[in-house]
C-alpha cells in the first residue's frame, strides 16, 4: 500500500485508532503491570530473593539472590548483580507506542530481564563483560543474549499473543505471564555461572 493510501486509511479509522491507543494505555497497561509485578513478587518470595515489584512500568521491577547483595546488610539495596524487567525495542530501535505493543512483540519489540551491577560504572561493566568471554559464552548457551556494544546481558521473555488475548478475554493474565516465571527460573538455573560472574565483579570492584 502506498503512503498516500496509508494516510487515507488512517484518517478514515482515526476514531478507532485513537480509542484503541487510549484504551491500551489507560486500561490495559495497568493490568499488564499488575500481572508482571505479581509474577516477579511470587517468584522472588518462592526463591527467597530480594527485589521490588511495584505494579507500575514507570518504576523498577527487579530481583536478585541475597548472596549478591553488597555490604552484607539487608538494609543495603546495592547488589553486585541484579536483574530488572526492561523493554526491548523494535527492529528499527524505536519503541512501540504502548506497553501492550512491547509485550505483544510488535515489530520485534519485547520484554527481558536485564542484568546490571551497582559495583561498577558503565565503562568498567562493559569492559568486564568483554573480558569474561567464557562465562558469557556459557550464559549465551543457556539462552541469554549478549550485546557487547551496549554492555547488555539479558534473558528475553517470549510472550504469546494468543495467550495475552485469551487473558484479557478471561480477565486473568496469569497464564499469559508464565514465560516471565520461566525466565526467572532460567536465571536461577544459571546461578553456577552467574555466581562466577559476581566473583569477577567483586574482583574488578576491589582494584
Amino acid at each position: 500500500m502506498s503512503e498516500p493510501n496509508v494516510g487515507a486509511v488512517i484518517v478514515k479509522h482515526i476514531d478507532e485508532l485513537e480509542a484503541a491507543l487510549r484504551y491500551a494505555n489507560t486500561t490495559m497497561q495497568p493490568l499488564l503491570a499488575k500481572a508482571a509485578a505479581r509474577v516477579l513478587d511470587e517468584k522472588r518470595h518462592e526463591l527467597g530473593w530480594a527485589g521490588e515489584a511495584p505494579a507500575d512500568f514507570d518504576e523498577a521491577m527487579w530481583l536478585a539472590p541475597e548472596d549478591w547483595r553488597m555490604g552484607g546488610s539487608s538494609e543495603e539495596n546495592d547488589f553486585y548483580l541484579s536483574f530488572s524487567l526492561q523493554p526491548a525495542p523494535c527492529f528499527d530501535d524505536e519503541e512501540p507506542e504502548t506497553w501492550l505493543g512491547t509485550i505483544a512483540g510488535f515489530a520485534g519489540a519485547g520484554i527481558r530481564l536485564e542484568a546490571s551491577t551497582d559495583a561498577l560504572g558503565p565503562r568498567a561493566w562493559k569492559a568486564l563483560l568483554r573480558s569474561e568471554q567464557s562465562l558469557i559464552d556459557e550464559l549465551v548457551a543457556r539462552g541469554f543474549r549478549f550485546e557487547p556494544k551496549a554492555g547488555d546481558i539479558a534473558l528475553t521473555i517470549v510472550m504469546n499473543r494468543e495467550s495475552l488475548a485469551a487473558g484479557f478475554e478471561d480477565e486473568m493474565l496469569d497464564a499469559a505471564f508464565e514465560p516471565m516465571a520461566h525466565a526467572i527460573d532460567g536465571i536461577n538455573s544459571a546461578r553456577p555461572v552467574l555466581d562466577l560472574l559476581v566473583e569477577a565483579i567483586k574482583r574488578a570492584a576491589d582494584r
